[in-house]
């Protein structure tokens, strides 16, 4: 396959009208008939209440421009909405930052998820969970590609994801999730990020932060969208439709998004490749004895020293199987000596999934008296993806009593069997098919009442997951080594032929396989908020309430060691909780106190009881002073924590004991190499969830100052600096394992999850008694597949790298907003950015081990990251570029090119530049048959940067494919454009 271009061109206009000629309902854009609650501080912050900082990660067409409203039907006030980071309602997050990004950015982004505009935030790090392959941070486990938010780089489960303040139920099989993407774009009013700790609020998971939904609760008339985006190496379509009733006392919202994406596979950009020697690496078609064998196959014969041919290839020969019409009459003379058969994977493995994706909203609200009212709101989530992969053998035997067996062969001893390395794509017609499907429903219901300036509020929330991670049809990419095994032995398959094997044959050897899950969340709430008396300073308010929550999991595969359809592994828990909020407006405008407009303090806290992980409180407390009018000072300190989810700490959901091969630079002759030409080592490695994690805990605090001059009007600023100590943090360790023996210093690091174990001269694959004591440790774990052991004598040392509370990490930093607005005649201008620097990552990855600075370093948070707009309004044209820009950091973990360990390489910064071009054609002169369309061009990295080219031993996808560049960090997409048009009735 060869590599597309990735130039500007390829993005064409042409090719997106194309797109969006499909037939289609619809999506999002502004609406002037709609009629919503405002964003946090618009309603409020004049009612003595705190202003945060609210951060644009896009421009508005019309910045700060107030919303049509008509009192008669039914707009929800401020006083009924209840912001992010408080269950007061009426106030904003007292002491806390917080970040909003507001409707009429989610409409004109052309982004066809949520998720995909928050990664534009500065605190949003690269590491953890995204559609294609990762492998830091877990994720290697992400087998079904969902996607996360990761704020700071601590951990997609340290940043809780909510809808409307309500938790969702996790996904996932070997690694559980909160899933990102699961309501329509259309559907969001804004999103409110709050990048600080607040478990006092909303317990478990928001340690770095949370991410919260607002859905749209108001709105009238009709709303379609289609859109279209064209990049290097895919394409994509979607279309939306928003409908919307408002009437006195209530209304209703529904929404429905489809979107469907092409597959992008990794041959199609030259850095996702195996054969990466045209960047200075290496052709990883073949390692040591493992090959990316093409058509015939290649036969595998160990060498007295390195293969001068293929430094990859270490002390072993390949000879390549010669081209025949039936793969019969082989004879030593016509094996082909280092002329392997070879493919490369890239071609037949998916990069970016093809994706199909169907979601439906709904909200309703309704007064059922003058002082209660009823809401009810629901969502459905269906994502449909797939995966190619490459279908191999891996090493197999042919023994001298099979009729494949070929005698003679130089290095193979009388009668010693052959090792052989094949593919199966001839079988399958390719590559081999792995099918997704993730789906998630959710509904809720809740009755507020008012009483007295007080409102209660009982609420239930029950949310179901059911998802297939790993579904594989018969025929296709999972193999059964013991089955092709036998086939071998006794010839009924030969994969020497070009000619597909028998149905009977394949059946045996390519049989079906699934991984389905499930998990539930019930959450039941009741909440009491309101005025206590007065103060000097304003009114004294107060929320109380208590929650109970129900979570279950479940799991059941065929194709890892159940035989049916029969669980492997659930488990349920349950928690208790209680919480209080205090707010109290010690100091009021009124008071003309010098220096003090206002002094605002709100003071929480939570106490929950696990039903298996025991009972924890934690308190936060936040002050903002207001010094004059445009100046205010802020801070807050509070404790944050994160119980186990019930797969990290249940061995029954996932373990595995498995071969692998890692990069080996740490000089140890007690583990040894090999392959010394590659510098890479086989071990076994010990992985999955553990039974003995406790929770993880967090003490958060931030303080910053908020400017917004009188004297300059438009202009506003923020500087936060903020500060996490996070202790026992759960970390798969797998994730970290391609590293253990990168160098002297990390094995010394981890030193407590290696066992060196050397086999004996004497060892027989497959023969245990045969083997290193030390390995029937490791044999003797549980394990959801079967061990492959028919190369299990090449190893040389054991890794445990099972989930464990093994990191503690010290982080702080400072996050910087600022903007201005302006006009000149008709023209409105916007000049802002958004700027994130981490001071400090002291992270320790072993207890009572050596503290390392951990950023700036591959697989950990880059520590500068930025972005910063113009933005030019005149009329119905908005104009909008964009720079993004990720700071340098450290290669740590270099390869070895002809057995030369490289040095450790300074990967330098990537700024990327994006357009938008936004035409509302409703503000031309009376076009009736414009009214309400709007059309946005959206070109990311329009200049086509290339991404930095990283060659490390870092594994970027699970079986450590290794890539030309840093996924976590850069993309290998080139200019992506989306053309969208928007139309309201």
């Amino acid at each position: 396959m060869i590599s597309r271009s990735r130039t500007l061109s390829k993005v064409s206009l042409a090719a997106l009208v194309a797109v969006l000629a499909t037939p289609a309902s619809a999506q999002s854009a502004p609406s002037s008939t709609q009629s919503e609650p405002a964003a946090p501080g618009q309603t409020n912050t004049d009612d003595a209440q705190a202003r945060p900082p609210q951060t644009a990660v896009l421009p508005s067409a019309e910045p700060d421009q107030a919303q049509d409203t008509d009192p008669t039907l039914g707009q929800v006030s401020g006083e009924d909405i209840i912001v992010t980071g408080t269950s007061i309602r009426g106030i904003s997050a007292v002491g806390s930052a917080t970040t909003a990004i507001a409707r009429d950015q989610l409409a004109i982004s052309g982004r066809s998820t949520a998720v995909d505009l928050l990664r534009e935030l500065p605190q949003v790090q690269g590491l953890g969970f995204d559609d294609t392959p990762r492998q830091a941070q877990n994720g290697a486990g992400n087998i079904q590609r969902g996607s996360t938010v990761n704020l700071r780089g601590l951990g997609s489960n340290a940043t809780l994801l909510l809808i409307d303040g309500r938790r969702i139920a996790p996904t996932g099989n070997v690694f559980s999730f909160t899933e990102a993407n699961q309501i329509p774009v259309s559907a969001i009013e804004r999103i409110e990020v709050i990048a600080d700790g607040a478990s006092a609020i909303y317990g478990s998971d928001a340690v770095a932060g949370v991410v919260n939904y607002i859905t749209r609760k108001r709105f009238n008339g009709v709303e379609a969208s289609v859109r279209g985006t064209s990049a290097g190496g895919y394409e994509q379509w979607g279309a939306s439709l928003l409908v919307g009733k408002t009437w006195e006392g209530g209304g209703i919202v529904v929404a429905y998004d489809h979107d469907e994406r092409g597959e992008m596979r990794a041959g199609e950009s030259i850095y996702l490749r195996q054969d990466l020697r045209r960047f200075g690496g290496l052709d990883n078609r073949i390692r040591t004895n493992q090959a990316t064998s093409g058509l015939y196959g290649n036969i595998i014969v160990p060498r007295a020293t390195n293969n001068p041919l293929f430094p990859t290839a270490g002390r072993f020969d390949y000879y390549g199987i010669p081209a025949t019409a039936n793969g019969t009459g082989i004879t030593a003379a016509n094996l082909l000596l280092n002329q392997p058969n070879l493919a490369d994977v890239a071609d037949f493995t998916t990069f970016l999934p093809k994706a199909i994706r169907n979601q439906v909203s709904a909200h309703l609200e309704q007064d059922l008296t003058d002082w209660l009212t009823f809401t009810a709101f629901g969502f459905y989530n269906r994502r449909d993806s797939e995966l190619n992969s490459y279908a191999q053998s891996g090493l197999r035997t042919i023994p001298a009593t099979s009729p494949l067996y070929i005698p003679g062969i130089p290095g193979v001893a009388p009668g010693a069997p052959l090792t052989v390395s094949f593919s199966l794509a001839r079988d399958i017609g390719g590559a081999g098919l792995t099918e997704i499907y993730d789906v998630q429903y959710q509904g809720s219901a809740s009755l507020r009442a008012k009483f007295g300036g007080w409102t209660a509020e009982a609420m239930v929330n029950l949310s179901r997951n059911r998802n297939c991670a790993n579904c594989i049809p018969a025929f296709n990419n999972n193999v059964d080594p013991v089955a092709l095994q036998a086939a071998l032995n006794n010839g009924t398959y030969n994969p020497f032929s070009p000619v597909p094997a028998s149905q009977d044959v394949l059946a045996r050897i390519l049989p079906s396989a699934f991984d389905r899950n499930r998990s539930g969340l019930d959450q039941y709430s009741l909440r009491l908020d309101g005025p206590l008396f007065q103060l000097p300073g304003g009114e004294l308010k107060a929320a109380v309430g208590a929650e109970y929550l129900r979570y279950d999991q479940w799991r059941s595969a065929i194709g890892v060691r159940a035989t049916s359809d029969v669980p492997l592994a659930q488990a349920d828990r349950n928690i208790k909780a209680a919480y209080g909020e205090l707010f109290v407006p010690v100091i009021g405008e009124d008071m003309n106190v010098p220096l003090v407009r206002r002094l605002l303090v709100d003071a929480a806290i939570r106490v929950e009881d696990y039903s298996d992980a025991g009972s924890t409180t934690n308190p936060k407390i936040g002050v903002t002073w207001d010094v004059v009018d445009g100046l205010s000072l802020r801070g807050a300190w509070g404790t944050s924590f994160r119980a186990p989810n019930l797969i990290e700490n249940n061995p029954a959901f996932f373990s595995r004991v498995a071969l692998t091969t890692i990069t080996n630079l740490s000089n140890d002759p007690a583990i040894g190499l090999t392959n010394t030409a590659t510098n890479q080592t086989n071990v076994v490695s010990v992985t999955g969830s553990n039974a003995d994690l406790v929770p993880e805990t967090a003490t958060n605090y931030s303080f910053g100052v908020d400017f917004r001059p009188t004297f300059l009007p438009g202009f506003r600023a923020s500087v936060t600096y903020y500060n996490i100590d996070y202790k026992d943090q759960i970390i798969g360790l797998q994730g970290f394992q391609a590293s253990f023996l990168a160098n002297a210093v990390n094995r010394a690091l981890y030193s407590a999850y290696i066992v060196p174990a050397i086999q004996p001269a004497g060892c027989v694959n497959g023969n245990r008694a045969t083997y290193n004591p030390a390995y029937l440790d490791a044999l003797a774990r549980p394990t959801v597949a079967n061990v492959d052991e028919s190369n299990f004598c090449s190893s040389r040392a054991i890794t445990y790298v099972q989930n464990a509370n093994a990191s503690s990490v010290q982080q702080d930093g400072i996050d910087v907003v600022a903007s201005y607005q302006f006009g000149v005649g008709a023209h409105n201008f916007t000049i802002g950015g958004t700027f994130t620097k981490i001071l400090g990552n002291k992270t320790q990855i072993v207890a009572n081990g050596p503290v390392i600075d951990g950023r700036d370093l591959i697989n950990y948070p880059v520590s500068a990251r930025g972005r910063g707009n113009l933005t030019w309004n005149t009329g119905p044209l908005t104009v909008s570029p964009a720079v993004n820009y990720i700071g340098p950091y450290t290669n740590n973990l270099p390869i070895a090119v002809g057995g030369v360990v490289q040095p450790n390489s300074r990967v330098p910064s990537w700024t990327t530049f994006d357009l938008m071009v936004a035409f509302d054609f409703s503000k031309l002169a009376d076009p009736a048959w414009a009214d309400g369309l709007n059309v946005a061009l959206n070109i990311r990295n329009i200049t086509d940067k290339d991404p930095p080219v990283v060659l490390s031993s870092n594994g970027n996808a699970a079986g450590g494919t290794l890539y030309a560049i840093d996924t976590q960090n850069a993309n290998p997409y080139g200019a992506v454009a989306t053309l969208q048009i928007t139309k309201t009735f």
